[in-house]
C-alpha cells in the first residue's frame, strides 16, 4: 500500500518576527525617568547643557507623552514620558557667548529578515521653535540606503503632545520606509536637534514619542516562499 503524507516545515526566523512586532526596546519611552537623559532601554539620549546647568533635551512626563493626552489614554497621568526638545537653552536672552543647543536621540537593531521596514513616530512642534536642524532619520547600513523627514518644514499644528490645553494632542503622526533591507543589516533610529536658538519668544519646544519600527507584512508573511517548506513523504 503506498500513502502520501505532507509536512508542513516553517522555519524559525519568519515565526520569531511578527509582522506588527515593534523591534525597537520601549519606543514609547514609557521606562524613561522624566526630567533627565535616562532611558532605562536602549535609547540613547546625547545633549550639551549650554549655560553648564540646563540641558537641551530631556525625556519628560505629561506634555511630551503622546500616551496621555490630558483628555486620556494609555498611561495615567505623571507616568510614561516623550522627549522634550529645549532650543531656548541655547544662546539664552540673546547672548551670543553661549553655545546653541544639540540634543541626539538614537536606537539601533538588527533586520531579522530581507524585506521593507517602516519607522512611525509622532512629533509637535511649537510656533517659534528655532533651530538649524530638527530632523528624524531611517538608515540601513546596507541595501535598504536612508530616509529623513524634516520636521522643521513640515506641516505641524502648534502644541505639545500632552495635555488638554495642547491644540496637537497626541502628536501629528509621520512614517519612513527602507525598502530592500537585507537580513542582518543594522537599521538606525536617530531624531536631532542641531543649533536650537533662544527665539526670545514663547512658545518653542518641540516633542517626539510613540516611535515604531516594523517590517512590512508582504516582506515577512507566513506564506513567504522563504518561510514554507512542503515536503512529500511516500511508503
Amino acid at each position: 500500500m503506498r500513502y502520501g503524507t505532507w509536512i508542513l516545515g516553517v522555519t524559525a526566523a519568519t515565526l520569531a518576527v511578527p509582522a506588527s512586532a515593534n523591534l525597537l526596546d520601549d519606543g514609547a519611552f514609557s521606562n524613561a525617568d522624566s526630567g533627565a537623559q535616562t532611558s532605562n532601554s536602549a535609547w540613547v539620549l546625547t545633549v550639551n547643557f549650554p549655560d553648564t546647568v540646563d540641558d537641551a533635551a530631556q525625556f519628560q512626563t505629561g506634555f511630551a507623552n503622546a500616551q496621555n493626552t490630558g483628555v486620556g489614554g494609555t498611561e495615567a497621568p505623571g507616568t510614561g514620558a516623550g522627549v522634550w526638545f529645549k532650543p531656548f537653552e541655547g544662546q539664552q536672552g540673546g547672548n551670543t557667548n553661549e553655545p546653541k543647543a544639540q540634543a541626539d536621540l538614537f536606537q539601533s537593531v538588527i533586520a531579522p529578515g530581507n524585506g521593507d521596514y517602516t519607522l512611525s513616530f509622532v512629533a509637535g512642534r511649537e510656533t517659534n521653535f528655532t533651530a538649524a536642524e530638527f530632523s528624524v532619520t531611517l538608515a540601513s547600513s546596507g541595501t535598504g540606503g536612508s530616509d529623513t523627514v524634516d520636521l522643521l518644514t513640515a506641516v505641524i499644528p502648534n502644541g505639545n503632545l500632552g495635555g488638554a490645553a495642547s491644540t496637537n494632542p497626541g502628536g501629528t503622526p509621520f512614517s519612513l520606509t527602507l525598502n530592500g533591507v537585507t537580513a542582518g543589516d543594522t537599521l538606525s533610529v536617530r531624531a536631532v536637534m542641531v543649533d536650537g536658538m533662544d527665539s526670545l519668544v514663547n512658545p518653542q519646544s518641540a516633542f517626539l514619542d510613540s516611535f515604531e519600527l516594523v517590517p512590512e507584512p508582504a516582506s515577512f508573511g507566513l506564506l513567504g516562499a522563504a518561510g514554507l517548506a512542503l515536503l512529500r513523504r511516500r511508503k
